[in-house]
């Protein structure tokens, strides 16, 4: 896959430590030649430390007589918490083109630059199964509306940034949050995972990295 002549954008960032990000630029066949939609990923991959990832997307390329011009791009925050194959989550994202930009949206500085800040949080709960603590990824601001007669050139920076301290349950009113911690409430029916709290609360035990525990995220109180 061949971009026109200076004809693509930069797309790039910083990852937390144990992230990764896939961009998936889709693309559409103009002026009513006949081929086919095409799409073209580009990973980072994972890393145990922070990292940087810098992407050269085509804004449009040849393929064959027909020429390719980009419609969006999906985008893809992994994020891994263990060691095992399961121990891995993504959250979506995405840049869409537009003709001009809706209300409200950022616009490409004067030096070519568009900056813009992901904010992922972890939310925890027991694996119906793996009957372990297992966690869910939410990611805003993911995502920017992009010009599209604007863009070849232009860099683009989405940074992801996750903070722990913001760790909170799936579910609502399903966990209490106590001074030792987070602790799984039982209830109403005894089932292996956890429900909604009652009054007074019951509390159940979990498994977290093979040990028993009462509490998240110490395990131990």
């Amino acid at each position: 896959m061949a971009s026109l002549t200076g004809d693509s954008f930069t797309f790039e960032g910083q990852l937390p430590p144990d992230f990764s990000l896939k961009a998936q630029a889709h693309y559409g066949v103009a002026n009513n030649c006949e081929g086919r939609p095409r799409a073209r990923s580009f990973e980072s991959g994972f890393q145990s430390n922070s990292q940087q990832y810098r992407f050269e997307i085509p804004v449009s390329y040849r393929e064959g007589l027909c020429e390719m011009r980009l419609a969006r791009v999906g985008l893809f925050i992994h994020g891994r918490y263990g060691d095992k194959d399961w121990q891995q989550t993504y959250d979506n994202g995405g840049l869409v083109l537009v003709d001009s930009l809706p209300q409200g949206a950022p616009a490409f500085q004067a030096d070519g630059t568009l900056s813009k800040t992901a904010e992922c949080t972890w939310l925890f709960q027991i694996s119906k199964l793996y009957l372990e603590l297992s966690k869910l990824l939410s990611c805003k601001g993911a995502g920017a509306h992009l010009v599209r007669q604007e863009l070849p050139g232009k860099t683009v920076r989405l940074d992801v940034q996750v903070n722990p301290e913001e760790e909170r349950p799936y579910m609502r009113g399903y966990w209490m949050n106590t001074a030792s911690g987070w602790k799984p409430c039982t209830g109403r029916w005894n089932t292996q995972y956890e429900e909604l709290c009652t009054e007074p609360p019951k509390f159940r035990t979990f498994k977290m990295d093979g040990q028993e525990c009462t509490v998240y995220p110490n395990c131990k109180e």
